[in-house]
């Protein structure tokens, strides 16, 4: 399992952000000569891994961002694409309003865009919470982890460790490395100026 992309229906107000299939690093760096004087805190880092909680189908909590504001990301829909063990796509379709029922979409291309996609098309529409995290575990085989998704287990965690932690877990799985290397390659950076 691979975290492939993560973009909701709003694009012009959340970018998306599209993973590269081998190792992902999330880090906080200022570029801009006017910036260099502040620091890397508050740029997104911890925002990102509970985004992906909540993809991972993480429980309401009221002081999320997205609960804490509900009115402003009420019209927000969010897509986790994941890449499963034997090379297929599944995508997970859950709104941010009210007790939003989840969708789920397998598929076999990465980097789909399936925010204008109906219902119908769709592999499991309007599924409640307690079914559709049993259907996330189902197609990510997680059903030998008796404390339940990912997601849930990674709650423990805060901050910097709490991400590197998500990260960990879902996505590090660097391409073998070549003979004499004693690093790990780094393919993708997202940053922030």
């Amino acid at each position: 399992m691979k975290l492939s992309k993560l973009y909701s229906n709003q694009p012009s107000r959340f970018e998306a952000i599209a993973f590269s299939p081998e190792l992902n690093v999330v880090m906080a760096e200022i570029r801009l000569p006017e910036n260099q004087d502040r620091d890397t805190h508050n740029l997104g880092k911890t925002t990102l891994g509970r985004l992906l909680d909540f993809g991972f189908l993480a429980g309401r909590d009221p002081k999320f961002f997205l609960f804490r504001h509900e009115q402003q990301f009420t019209d927000f829909v969010f897509y986790l694409e994941i890449e499963l063990a034997d090379g297929g796509y599944v995508t997970v379709r859950r709104g941010v309003a009210g007790q939003s029922r989840i969708a789920f979409k397998k598929h076999i291309a990465r980097h789909q865009d399936f925010s204008s996609l109906p219902d119908r098309a769709w592999d499991h529409v309007d599924v409640p919470f307690e079914r559709a995290k049993d259907l996330l575990d189902s197609y990510l085989d997680w059903r030998a982890l008796k404390l339940g998704t990912i997601a849930r287990v990674s709650v423990i965690f805060f901050g910097l460790k709490r991400i590197l932690a998500t990260f960990s877990i879902c996505v590090v799985s660097p391409a073998p490395m070549p003979t004499g290397s004693h690093s790990l390659p780094i393919f993708s950076v997202l940053t922030r100026s």
